[in-house]
């Protein structure tokens, strides 16, 4: 019976989570905010590369009232791994320059964080749905895409932009360059900090 118990313990014990790939995807009619945006976001790392330009008005018109057209959408990828439960200060980082950026209560660029495995996209969404899984803070966890024969797969939930060529490519270069740095990382800074959680 004791042998039992060990070995249930022993199977319910817990891991730590790779690290992630970190990125934002921001719209705006005015990419000139992006440099400045850019240096605030700095806190979080270095912007390793971005997306293309995608025309966002083709999607949705969603932003429009409060954002104005024409919108444009794009994607930008940190270089610096994390772990997936900072994305939740990441979240409420991210609404508070959007806040510093908006004229007269509204926005002017829209910054929404997520991150990347091999295995799939989250978004960081402060709305529940049934999909969505809470996290923490009023954060959500919001899967958008998974990795099947050799793409990213949309669900049936999953936003437009997020099903586009555009999309695509950023998500499947950011994947590989992804993979290339997790092998060295997890060897270092992160399988450091991750032994020294272990050994309580």
């Amino acid at each position: 019976m004791a042998g039992e118990n060990l070995r249930s313990m022993e199977m319910a014990k817990s891991t730590i989570h790779d690290p992630v790939n970190a990125f934002v995807g921001v719209i705006t009619t005015d990419e000139s905010l992006w440099n400045p945006v850019q240096n605030v976001l700095s806190m979080w790392g270095e912007i390793d590369f971005t997306s293309e330009n995608v025309q966002f008005d083709r999607f949705t018109e969603y932003y429009a009232p409060e954002m104005g057209k024409p919108l444009i959408r794009f994607w930008a990828a940190f270089k610096k791994l994390r772990y997936p439960e900072e994305l939740v200060r990441m979240k409420w980082s991210c609404t508070g320059i959007e806040n510093t950026f908006s004229v007269d209560g509204k926005r002017r660029i829209n910054i929404d964080p997520g991150y990347l495995t091999e295995a799939k996209v989250v978004l960081m969404s402060f709305k529940d749905f049934s999909h969505r899984i809470y996290l923490t803070q009023g954060v959500y966890a919001d899967m958008q895409l998974i990795f099947r024969n050799g793409q990213y797969t949309p669900r049936e939930w999953t936003f437009a932009d997020y099903k586009s060529d555009e999309a695509q490519r950023f998500f499947l270069r950011l994947r590989n360059s992804y993979r290339e740095r997790l092998k060295m990382e997890v060897q270092t800074d992160f399988g450091a900090t991750a032994a020294g959680n272990n050994s309580d």
